[in-house]
């Protein structure tokens, strides 16, 4: 079991999740980002962690190439089930990033996790979109007693406008939490897979206020599967 670290202020729960996965139905809500920078994140606290890549794009598998992190390209769905309980007992962490789609894959991803990640755009579009894979978490959970913990959140929002307000009112109704956490629209997070970095590793005070939202999201996340789970 890992043990409980502490970066300055900031300490891990005791319990955490075996498999945490970042899944949506829509392409381009952050999930190949948000799966790379917690894989990174564990990393530089000394975790183990590997990344599980069954997005069919492949994009997080090249991008942590060039961060020397482990990865695994697996987006069979009898592989997954298969292959993720193994790795998660060689790794402390197991991080998937799930296919742009609603799929076998995801069912397979979803009867294996023990923390789904959900970004979510501030548009209409977007919200509206967050609907299939909601019924997939829905299923899951009844399917598996209670798991996997679930919860959505806002990635790359505009601060203070009304349609992040709307956006917040909307999410909050449904069957999910939505994390109070969201990470703002900020180039340096979509400069990072050009330079094959992350936030966590880019200098500057724009990466560094952009790593300081992504701990408090992870961390938000990493709670609410220690008090639920």
């Amino acid at each position: 079991m890992p043990k409980t670290k502490s970066l300055k202020t900031v300490t891990l729960p005791d319990k955490l999740p075996k498999i945490l996965s970042f899944l949506n139905q829509k392409g381009g809500a952050g999930k190949s980002t948000g799966a790379v920078h917690t894989v990174d994140w564990f990393a530089q606290r000394g975790y183990s962690a590997i990344l599980v890549d069954a997005d069919g794009q492949q994009s997080s598998s090249s991008w942590l190439e060039e961060l020397e992190l482990p990865c695994k390209v697996i987006n069979d769905p009898e592989a997954l089930f298969d292959e993720l309980p193994k790795l998660a007992d060689s790794y402390d962490v197991v991080v998937v990033d799930g296919p742009g789609n609603a799929s076998e894959v995801t069912k397979a991803v979803l009867i294996r996790s023990n923390l789904v990640l959900i970004p979510c755009r501030d548009s209409m579009i977007d919200l509206a979109s967050t609907g299939k894979i909601v019924q997939f978490v829905r299923q899951a959970k009844e399917i598996r007693g209670g798991m996997p913990i679930a919860a959505l959140y806002l990635n790359a929002v505009k601060e203070n406008t009304i349609l992040l307000r709307e956006a917040k009112e909307a999410l909050q109704s449904g069957i999910l939490p939505l994390l109070s956490t969201a990470l703002p629209d900020r180039q340096c997070i979509k400069d990072a897979p050009g330079q094959g970095s992350t936030v966590f590793r880019m200098r500057g005070s724009s990466p560094k206020a952009a790593a300081g939202f992504y701990t408090q999201l992870l961390i938000e996340a990493l709670k609410l599967f220690e008090s639920e789970s």
